[in-house]
């Protein structure tokens, strides 16, 4: 009973506050941004943040968790509202001039576009748009915050495929990454004698944890150094729904391992923080750590995770696929079990690894550290 209440009262604190939206006059919601999730914060802030204070600009923040702690707090040009069953039919109706959002996929399912706002695409991942997404996950955007000159390649090529016009492709960079390389800079170690290893893979049937999950764990952990295992948020959600137990299994397999520990939330960042390196799959925190942080990642070669089986028509060789020889090395998936002595290699070696990273995020993105403010600036462009 108390679950079918809160579901009611839920209900109608989303209906409200969509009404309250739609009765505000357009020039107090030039911009509209929308969030699937409280993660999503740290993609968005910067940009938002100095659209705000550099430009003046009000903010509608639309957030599909009734938990987002942005509800607690107090901006007085950020107005923050629940929007999350009634969102494919709110969206389409909406007339602010610019409708802001890291959630591919508009238009393909269910969740229909604005027809009446340009649509602003800010990437959530250093990933390609071509791999990792689905065939047509950006067709129905207008605008997009490209973080290197290969998102302009591959969407300048798949709208050249299908004949879309009109579209602009803005040089901002990547908010998070600046985010994480600052947050770094910053970060005093609370074990700085503890050698740290930190396994985050991606989600999905073919992940790192899926295929050689306990082989990877065993061999870093008889290495003597402190393991730990960082799901990707999809683990326990229904987008992945073996992962919740493929979770529970192998953390009841090393129950009595005391230097490997599993970390169910990527709330905190501390372990991000901490670790020598990491060892993923196709993960774009991968990406993320290695070149915010300046420190190498193993990628064991499991399958690749492709949400577009036709991705190779586009002819171009993805992000992700480029760059795991230039921030570290490639395990192949049947040495799993030599996963431990490989880390163990790149952390003996972090210099020689660090210069490499530093070119390659110099040639790869644009405006490393100051991506905020070019989004903030084409936020500033685009609303009237």
């Amino acid at each position: 009973m108390a679950r079918f209440l809160e579901k009611v009262r839920t209900a109608m604190r989303e209906a409200e506050d969509i009404r309250t939206v739609q009765e505000m006059p357009v020039s107090a919601r030039p911009i509209v941004t929308y969030v699937e999730d409280v993660y999503t914060w740290n993609q968005l802030e910067g940009y938002l943040t100095t659209t705000m204070t550099d430009y003046g600009r009000p903010i509608v923040y639309l957030t599909s968790d009734p938990d987002d702690p942005r509800f607690s707090e107090r901006d007085a040009l950020m107005s923050t509202f629940l929007v999350r069953d009634r969102l494919a039919k709110f969206l389409p109706a909406l007339d602010s001039p610019v409708f802001f959002t890291t959630m591919p996929d508009l238009d393909t399912f269910h969740v229909k576009r604005p027809k009446r706002s340009t649509c602003v695409y800010a990437f959530h991942s250093l990933n390609s748009t071509h791999m990792t997404y689905r065939r047509g996950a950006f067709d129905a955007y207008d605008v997009f915050f490209c973080v290197g000159p290969y998102h302009e390649r591959e969407l300048a090529a798949r709208f050249s495929d299908i004949g879309k016009e009109g579209y602009d492709l803005i040089q901002v960079g990547y908010y998070k990454l600046d985010r994480v390389s600052a947050a770094y800079r910053g970060f005093t170690k609370a074990h700085p004698d503890r050698t740290t290893v930190l396994i985050a893979p991606s989600w999905g049937p073919d992940n790192l944890l899926a295929i050689a999950g306990q082989a990877v764990i065993a061999s870093v952990a008889a290495e003597g150094v402190h393991v730990v295992v960082r799901p990707h948020p999809a683990f326990f959600e229904s987008v992945y729904p073996e992962g919740r137990d493929l979770v529970h299994r192998l953390a009841e397999t090393f129950a009595a391992t005391d230097n490997v520990e599993f970390e169910t939330s990527i709330v905190s960042e501390n372990s991000f923080m901490e670790a020598d390196v990491m060892i993923s799959d196709w993960s774009g925190a991968s990406f993320e750590f290695a070149l915010g942080t300046e420190r190498p990642v193993l990628f064991v070669d499991v399958p690749r995770k492709a949400f577009n089986p036709q991705w190779e028509d586009l002819g171009i060789t993805p992000f992700e696929d480029r760059m795991r020889g230039a921030v570290g090395r490639v395990l192949p998936v049947e040495d799993a079990s030599q996963a431990g002595a490989a880390a163990a290699a790149l952390i003996h070696d972090p210099g020689g690894y660090r210069d490499r990273i530093i070119a390659a995020r110099a040639a790869e993105l644009f405006n490393f550290g100051g991506a905020a403010a070019a989004g903030g600036a084409a936020l500033d462009r685009l609303a009237p």
